[in-house]
């Protein structure tokens, strides 16, 4: 089951987003629910509402509906400023570089094991991408900087970088991890299958920095860090379910969030935080609004 505190975002992008949301992850055998459902996290639900933006939609669309079952195993490559390039191999090992919109631009990707890593760079833009061993890693750079790198089967990791902003996302062993940086800087990385990582930076001077390890079997550990102003937000979640969630609006504020064992963590700088440690775990908050844990 997808943490809820993902799922929301998943499920507040435009139609393009949620088209690819289900290409990735409902074929996995996720199920989307409503995040009101669980009574948890009504200021992270007010924030991304807003932010209805699908990370590198259009490079997953072109790619994902690739097969992996072949037998072989090997890779491809692609570097542009200015056109499109698409290198195929006979296993379905792919990559794929776009570069003709507002350009000069830079798009790379590198792919081998059945790994598909598309690049999309526009708007005088940098994107990178790199999959291996049935990973999918997907980086836009639209008028900013995105990096995306993805590795072990259903590894996903899917980056954007807009108006200057920096995306980098990384993905290992089975888990998601979606950075945004739309002006600001995003940083997301997921390791372990169940694990679900998001982190948004809105505006310039944000910076939203979102991770999250399972070492079991894939019990749903989720984090969600979103920066809508000039200001810090972290989460951390590690194992058995922890979810951690931080979100900050207000220029010159810091949250951090960190979950474990089970536990949930949610921290803002407008709400009280709300600790909740289960299992001898840790929940821990430090916001302008209170700390607990």
């Amino acid at each position: 089951m997808v943490p809820a505190c993902v799922r929301l975002s998943i499920e507040s992008c435009d139609e393009c987003g949620r088209q690819v949301a289900q290409t990735l992850f409902w074929n996995k055998g996720h199920q989307a629910t409503s995040r009101s459902s669980t009574g948890k996290g009504e200021f992270m639900q007010t924030r991304i509402v807003q932010v209805g933006v699908a990370i590198a939609a259009v490079v997953f669309a072109l790619t994902v509906a690739r097969t992996d079952a072949w037998a072989a195993s090997d890779e491809e490559s692609c570097s542009t400023t200015a056109t499109d390039v698409t290198n195929l191999n006979a296993d379905g090992t792919e990559a794929l570089c776009l570069a003709s919109i507002g350009s000069p631009n830079k798009a790379k990707a590198h792919a081998s094991d059945l790994g598909v890593a598309a690049a999309q760079a526009k708007n005088m833009g940098a994107a990178t991408a790199h999959a291996k061993d049935k990973g999918k890693a997907g980086a836009t750079g639209d008028g900013g900087t995105a990096k995306a790198t993805a590795s072990g089967a259903d590894s996903v990791a899917s980056a954007s970088g807009e108006a200057g902003g920096k995306g980098t996302a990384t993905a290992r062993t089975g888990g998601f991890a979606g950075a945004n940086g739309d002006g600001g800087t995003a940083v997301s990385s997921s390791s372990g299958v169940g694990t679900e990582v998001e982190s948004f930076a809105e505006v310039p001077g944000g910076k939203a920095k979102a991770s999250a390890k399972d070492t079991g079997a894939g019990t749903g550990v989720g984090a969600l860090a979103i920066a809508g102003a000039a200001c810090k937000a972290t989460a951390n979640a590690d194992d058995a379910g922890s979810i951690a969630t931080a979100g900050c609006s207000i220029d010159g504020s810091s949250v951090s969030a960190d979950a474990t064992k089970g536990s949930t963590a949610e921290g803002s700088d407008t709400l009280a935080p709300v600790c909740t440690p289960i299992n001898g775990g840790i929940a821990k908050v430090r916001s302008p609004m209170g700390d607990c844990g």
